[in-house]
């Protein structure tokens, strides 16, 4: 469900994926957004963070051991009542980077001897010659 309006934009998705990997993707996903993190409380799961002139923060909350809801906000910092202009650059940039790296988490595995990534269907590893599990 996405609302947008008054200078910024709430987004919530739900995924498939285990609630720990989901919040590491998260918090590497919030990283390479390049914005600036002001507040990781890791027992709730929250991140606040903010860019030039945006306050954002994400949460991850588990539904089930294999279902997240994770929701994202972007706001200015005073609302802008009379404003038509989309504000939703901030949320399409966090959901696309944390799609593209859920991707590769699905579609790679670490080696445990070397630390290479490598595919899921490969039943060893191209670097060090290891045994995937």
């Amino acid at each position: 469900m996405r609302i947008e309006g008054a200078g910024g934009c709430f987004d919530d998705r739900i995924y498939d994926v285990d609630r720990d990997l989901c919040w590491k993707i998260v918090k590497l996903s919030v990283q390479e957004t390049g914005d600036t993190i002001d507040d990781v409380d890791e027992e709730l799961n929250i991140i606040k963070f903010h860019g030039k002139d945006k306050f954002m923060q994400v949460a991850v909350k588990e539904i089930d051991e294999d279902t997240v809801h994770v929701i994202m906000d972007a706001t200015k910092a005073r609302l802008q009542i009379y404003s038509w202009k989309k504000e939703t650059e901030e949320v399409e940039l966090f959901y696309s980077i944390f799609e593209r790296k859920l991707r590769e988490m699905r579609n790679y595995v670490i080696c445990r001897q070397c630390g290479e990534k490598v595919s899921v269907s490969a039943k060893f590893c191209p670097e060090c010659g290891s045994k995937m599990l």
